[in-house]
This record gives structure tokens, C-alpha cells and sequence, in this order.
């Protein structure tokens, strides 16, 4: 008999727990094959090179060290939306090792941003995959571990949003905890991260989420032709960008009321720029950027999310290396490359697995709940 208490025991994420449960049963019938292939010698890849031993076990090799626990929490989330959890699935012994690595490097308080000047993208993708784990571990007292630690992460993001801005960034959040400055690449991460810990049952303030997304909203940019775009910077930028399009769009429809007439301008702005492999559009981070526009695109879903996933799979199928791992384009920035050769994989198996709707804070909400 199906126990919906028992569910949300074990997912540790309420309803969208069940969401999870209900909706995995039906992913695999309708994934392209070609793209479930890439998944799976995606995912083993990712697998064969982990760190094992040593001070980094559970980690993956990272040029630039700083970058190794967003690297991580990154392959750990590919894991899990997947379908493996700590403590069972084909991949239980790597999302697990990844966890008690994530674990040590918080600090004392509750940063694991430290070391990089960007440390709140660092900070705020750890705290979705540990989010993530909550409930799935088996281990009452690495449950009760894991509570105290996404207590302490989710109040650092918290503390970040509340340091003086301008009227323009206000709400907003910028590269490290006490940056007086906002941008939506940052904003989106940390929104996320707040999303899942509400769906763990903590206490997220909806002020913080309410004035995100006001600041969101301010980063909208009407444009000729009945096309609009949302800019980096509210106040500062210029002129609009793909990829944060992408991700305004994915963070509205996930956390907004109901996609308003923006909706249809955006979409507008966004057909002129295909999925492709590299290119201007990506301002040469291409994974990410790439990321940002298949969630978008994910949550508006329909025929717009058909054409898009089309696409996308097409290229990243295409460019697929035979042992399973995804490179960089030509013209990607060498920053990029410092995250690891996992990390570009991770975000491509992200990307593929969308519809699988394993990871609760990608879910199409709305959808789902009838609301």
C-alpha cells in the first residue's frame, strides 16, 4: 500500500518528495534513447574517476582547488537526479563519498565559499546537493548532522541578501557574502538553494524569496519587434543575455505567479539562438549557460521545451567522447576548464535527465500541484 508519509520520512522534501516518487515511473518510456545512452556512459565516467583516497575522496580532480566542491555537489546532483541517493541506487557509494566530503569543508560559519572570489556559486551548489540528500542516508545520526549544516548554509545566504544595496540590487546577491552588489547568474543559484531548503521544512524567510524576485523582475528589458530579454546586472547592464534569460525564466516559473505576457517576448528573444555547439550566445560558458536556457525552457515545457530538448540533446549527443565524458567548445573560456573535466559532464547529464524530474527543485511545480 502506498504510504505518503512514510515517502515524505524519506525524501525529506514534503510534497515535492512524492512528486519525485510518481513521476520517475514514467520518465523512461519517453527518453530518447540515444540521449539515455549518453546519461548512463556519462554517469559511469563520472564514476570511474573519482577520487577514492586521500584527503579529496569524493571529490573530482579540479585544476583550480578552490572550485572542487562546486565541481562535487555538481557530479553528486547529476547522481541524484539519476535516481541514486546515499544510501541506495547504482551509484549509492559515489553519491555517499561525495556527501562526507561536501561535509568537512563548511565553516565554522556555515560558508563553503571560502577561498574564491565567486564563493557564493561554490556555497550555494553544495547547499542544493546536500538539500538533496536530506532524508535518503539511512543514518539517523548523519540525518540529524546534515539538519545542522543546511541550518547554517541556508542562514549564510540569508545574511548575504540583507548587506545595503542600491534601490536597483537590492534583493539581489553577488559573489561573495558581503557584496553590495546583485546579478541574476548568483541571485539564481542562491534563490534555488532557498527553494530546497523550504522543501525540507526549514524556515526560509519569503521576504528574502518575495524580494529576489522583485529584483528579478526589475532585470526584464522590453526590445523592438515585440521581443524582450532580461539584462546581468539591473542598473548596470545594457543590453540582455541568453543565458540569463534563461535562467529569469526558469526561477519565474518555478517560484513566480503564473508566466505573465513577458513569457511570450522572452521566448521571442531566446528563438534567436539555437542550441549550437559553442558560440557568442554562450559568452563562453557554454555548460552553464547552456544549463540556464534547458531549465528555462523545461519549466515553460510544451511544444517549447520539445523543440529545445530536441536540439540540445542533438548537440550534446554529438559531441559526446567515446569514454563517456563531454569537452569544452573551442571557444570556451579557460576559466571553465579550471572546474575539472567533470564538471562540463555533470552539466550535459543535467541537462539530458530534465525530464526524469528526480531532483525536486527542478520540478515543474505548477504542473504538478494544480496550482
Amino acid at each position: 500500500m502506498f504510504d505518503a508519509t512514510a515517502l515524505m520520512h524519506r525524501c525529506g522534501v514534503g510534497l515535492a518528495g512524492i512528486c519525485v516518487a510518481v513521476c520517475c515511473f514514467h520518465s523512461a518510456c519517453a527518453e530518447p534513447a540515444a540521449a539515455g545512452r549518453a546519461v548512463d556512459a556519462g554517469l559511469r565516467r563520472l564514476a570511474a574517476i573519482q577520487v577514492v583516497n586521500g584527503p579529496n575522496a569524493g571529490s573530482w580532480d579540479c585544476p583550480q582547488p578552490a572550485y572542487r566542491p562546486a565541481t562535487a555537489a555538481l557530479v553528486g546532483l547529476a547522481f541524484l537526479a539519476n535516481g541514486s541517493t546515499p544510501s541506495e541506487g547504482p551509484y549509492a557509494a559515489e553519491v555517499m563519498r561525495t556527501l562526507r566530503y561536501l561535509l568537512p569543508r563548511m565553516a565554522p560559519d556555515g560558508y563553503i565559499g571560502q577561498g574564491d572570489p565567486s564563493g557564493m556559486y561554490i556555497h550555494a551548489i553544495a547547499m542544493q546537493y546536500v538539500l538533496g540528500c536530506i532524508g535518503m542516508t539511512g543514518d539517523p545520526t548523519m540525518e540529524a548532522e546534515l539538519a545542522r549544516w543546511c541550518q547554517r548554509g541556508l542562514a549564510v545566504i540569508e545574511q548575504a541578501q540583507t548587506i545595503r544595496r542600491t534601490p536597483a540590487e537590492r534583493g539581489g546577491w553577488r559573489y561573495t557574502p558581503t557584496s553590495n552588489e546583485s546579478d541574476l547568474s548568483v541571485t539564481s543559484w542562491q534563490l534555488l538553494a532557498l527553494h530546497a531548503g523550504r522543501q525540507c521544512g526549514f524556515d526560509v524567510k519569503e521576504e528574502g524569496i518575495s524580494d529576489a524576485l522583485a529584483f528579478i523582475r526589475t532585470a526584464y528589458l522590453p526590445l523592438e519587434q515585440g521581443r524582450g530579454g532580461y539584462v546581468y546586472r539591473p542598473g548596470i547592464s545594457r543590453e540582455p543575455e541568453p543565458s540569463v534569460t534563461g535562467v529569469a525564466l526558469c526561477i519565474r516559473a518555478i517560484l513566480d505567479k503564473p508566466l505573465d505576457t513577458q513569457t511570450a517576448a522572452t521566448l521571442k528573444y531566446l528563438d534567436s539562438f539555437p542550441p549550437s555547439w559553442g558560440g557568442e550566445q554562450y559568452g563562453q560558458f557554454y555548460f552553464l549557460a547552456s544549463f540556464y536556457l534547458a531549465q528555462g525552457m523545461f519549466q515553460v515545457g510544451g511544444q517549447t521545451w520539445e523543440q529545445h530538448r530536441s536540439a540540445i540533446e542533438e548537440v550534446l549527443v554529438t559531441h559526446q567522447s567515446g569514454d563517456g565524458h563531454w569537452p569544452f567548445p573551442p571557444d570556451d573560456a579557460p576559466q571553465s576548464r579550471l572546474a575539472g573535466p567533470a564538471y562540463p559532464t555533470a552539466l550535459a547529464i543535467l541537462m539530458l535527465s530534465l525530464d526524469r524530474h528526480y531532483l525536486p527543485i527542478y520540478q515543474r511545480q505548477r504542473q504538478l500541484y494544480g496550482q
